[in-house]
């Protein structure tokens, strides 16, 4: 094991150990604004995995990273992302296919892991239906982390000049709260089947008094016939409801200062990693294509 401590203009941080048995390198960066404690996994594959800690926040991290890329994209449900092997329901985004087909090497993809408590995560608001056990209300939480926590750490490792975020469902929720904070460096946001009716009063109120950046690139997609057999109140009518919401949001962010604005309405789309990866595909080209 060997520990080393490397000086920088910028930063000074512990590189930490590299431990060949566990094939481990353990990272403690000393930023400006915080300390995060970040554990590199090497795995045999084609990212890499790591462990983002802030302030005892923590979630696993999947990192691809062209050495050219100069923006990158990040993604909720990251074991989602990459391989089917890998994914909760075996079907991925296959996020590493969509980059290599359309010829991508300018852009980053990093997915983050969801948990136990990813309907408390993702969701802004408590969950009114379509959820069998109480949820929701910890979206802020979660984003703090990836204002505060992750970006810093992906602006001191790779220098990124600009991001884009994508979600599906649940994910797409709390890609659209964070849409709202108006960070300076994100460019555009991908919101996919967006189940607004989960906390549709509460929505309605943020959706009135929200205000989203009008210079960013905005892509939503919906499925007509997507179904919610985890809810019997709402089975039947999901995919009506699906649909409303998508028109709903798209207006919405008109009127709250979107320009940019694409929605892909797919009759026989059903909810499943499976039909979000063509909408993915979208948003990543046109990402790549930014002047940045």
């Amino acid at each position: 094991m060997i520990i080393t401590r490397k000086q920088t203009k910028r930063k000074n941080y512990l590189c930490a150990f590299y431990d060949k048995t566990c094939n481990v390198s353990v990272h403690t960066q000393v930023l400006t604004t915080a300390v995060l404690s970040v554990i590199i996994i090497i795995m045999k594959r084609k990212y890499e995995i790591a462990v983002v800690s802030k302030n005892g926040y923590a979630r696993t991290v999947r990192m691809f990273a062209p050495k050219t890329a100069d923006r990158a994209i990040i993604l909720h449900d990251g074991q989602n992302i990459f391989y089917d092997s890998d994914a909760t329901f075996g079907k991925s985004w296959r996020a590493l296919e969509t980059l290599k087909s359309l010829n991508i090497k300018n852009t980053a993809i990093i997915g983050v892991d969801s948990t136990a408590t990813r309907n408390d995560d993702y969701l802004p608001f408590p969950a009114e239906a379509g959820f069998a056990a109480p949820c929701g209300g910890k979206a802020d939480a979660y984003a703090d982390y990836l204002e505060n926590g992750l970006l810093p750490y992906l602006e001191t490792r790779f220098g990124f000049k600009a991001y884009a975020m994508a979600g599906s469902s649940a994910g797409a929720l709390a890609t659209l709260c964070f849409a709202a904070r108006n960070v300076e460096k994100f460019k555009a946001y991908g919101l996919y089947s967006t189940p607004l009716f989960v906390s549709q009063s509460a929505f309605d109120d943020f959706l009135n008094s929200a205000d989203f950046p009008s210079d960013c690139i905005y892509e939503l997609y919906v499925g007509g016939s997507e179904r919610a057999d985890d809810a019997e109140e709402i089975a039947d009518s999901a995919s009506a409801m699906y649909v409303a919401d998508a028109y709903k949001l798209t207006a919405s962010l008109g009127k709250r200062g979107a320009a940019n604005l694409r929605l892909t309405v797919k009759g026989d789309g059903i909810h499943d990693e499976t039909c979000w990866r063509a909408p993915f595909a979208r948003l990543l080209s046109a990402f790549s294509e930014l002047n940045i």
